[in-house]
């Protein structure tokens, strides 16, 4: 899979930031805009197959030492053949090269296999943080690298 980073205000990347969105209204039941075209990433990266993008994967600053995935998404047709980890595997390997020594996410029970995902990935529960420390539907993650 060709993995490549981009802006996050080119097209490909704003269409992974609306499906991911799409997907969790649908998910955890509500409507609302899209908050992800509004974050500061400092990394976003998209997987390309033959068709167009497949995969994305973004990283905002936390601290000097901390940030937080987001963005984390691949298509239907695509989960389970190793993206996901191929997309994460780019994500911390740039935040290796820039110093950051945490990594903190966002999920929540209405994507079990996600959270799956980052356990097996080394992700360890954490207690709700920053913008998440109100949001009873969220379970956060961390891992060290």
């Amino acid at each position: 899979m060709d993995i490549r980073a981009v802006g996050q205000e080119s097209r490909e990347a704003v269409a992974m930031m609306d499906a991911l969105w799409e997907e969790i209204q649908l998910r955890y039941g509500f409507r609302a805009p899209n908050p992800m075209p509004a974050t500061r990433f400092d990394g976003f990266w998209l997987a390309f197959g033959q068709q167009g993008p497949v995969g994305s994967i973004a990283m905002a600053p936390l601290t000097d030492a901390a940030a937080e995935l987001d963005v984390m998404y691949v298509v239907p047709g695509q989960r389970g053949t190793g993206l996901a980890a191929e997309l994460l595997a780019v994500a911390e390997g740039f935040a290796i090269r820039r110093g950051i020594g945490t990594l903190r996410l966002r999920t929540g029970e209405p994507q079990p296999e996600s959270m799956r995902f980052y356990v097996k990935s080394g992700f360890r529960p954490i207690p709700r943080y920053g913008k998440w420390a109100g949001d009873e539907s969220a379970r956060c993650f961390e891992k060290e690298l």
